[in-house]
């Protein structure tokens, strides 16, 4: 991907985290102080998994939209 693609999913990955967080009034910096190792390299399992989800959607979005172009 390109580098300014590449961004994106990282944003949006950081703002579902975010509304997460919000939704369920938790601070991030009192997260961040309470976590033990093992949770929070759970926590890094999931934001990289949730970044291949997100990647996997925007490739899946791109090829139809290439595809739907093509037939124009």
């Amino acid at each position: 991907m390109a580098d300014n693609k590449s961004g994106l999913p990282d944003k949006v990955v950081e703002v579902m985290v975010d509304s997460i967080f919000k939704k369920n009034g938790i601070n991030k910096d009192d997260v961040k102080k309470n976590l033990s190792d093992e949770q929070k390299q759970m926590l890094r399992e999931m934001v990289e998994n949730l970044k291949q989800q997100v990647e996997e959607f925007n490739h899946k979005k791109t090829t139809l939209t290439d595809k739907e172009n093509d037939k124009k």
